[in-house]
């Protein structure tokens, strides 16, 4: 039986950047865990190009479903 979230199935959703920058490093606090994963995502060329194209993803504080389904295809899942 399931009894953690980490031990739940990752579902592709609309996650807060940090919240999902903390399933990929869940022993990060929450500003070291968004940079790191902010920096997986400029070292991919493919990704970062492709989430550029998202409409001012920059400003906003979230990422949206399809922006998440990129990120967990190119890096996997968290």
């Amino acid at each position: 039986m399931k009894t953690s979230q980490q031990d739940a199935e990752f579902r592709p959703r609309i996650y807060r950047k940090s919240e999902l920058a903390m399933l990929y490093f869940p022993y990060a606090g929450k500003k070291q865990a968004l940079s790191n994963l902010t920096r997986w995502i400029r070292r991919c060329d493919e990704l970062r190009e492709a989430l550029e194209g998202s409409q001012s993803m920059k400003n906003r504080r979230f990422f949206l479903r399809p922006e998440v389904e990129l990120i967990v295809k190119h890096l996997g899942e968290p």
